[in-house]
């Protein structure tokens, strides 16, 4: 049952359907642009655009992508505040939305 409600939510917070207000590239090792704004409500789409090389979005607490290869993901941001995510498998590579 946990692992449905996780589902749920995973599937809530990616927001498949939804209008998207930003798109950051992940290409070349590095997340384009680094730094985003989006209003409360607003949702940002993640572009994996490298070449297959794998990598994996996550803000602790907020959301994970899980490790994707040439794919998008996408997240609906209902908080204001500032999000700062990173690829776990190259921490070196973090971006900030700020949200409001």
């Amino acid at each position: 049952m946990l692992a449905a409600v996780g589902l749920l939510a995973f599937a809530g917070g990616c927001a498949s359907q939804a209008r998207v207000d930003a798109v950051v590239r992940i290409s070349e090792v590095s997340f384009a642009p680094h730094e985003i704004r989006i209003p409360v409500g607003g949702t940002v789409e993640w572009r994996f655009e490298d070449g297959g090389l794998p990598h994996e979005v996550h803000a602790d607490g907020v959301f994970d992508s899980g490790v994707l290869g040439e794919r998008t993901f996408r997240f609906t941001f209902d908080t204001p505040g500032d999000v700062e995510y990173r690829c776990s498998i190259h921490p070196y590579m973090s971006g900030i939305v700020h949200v409001g």
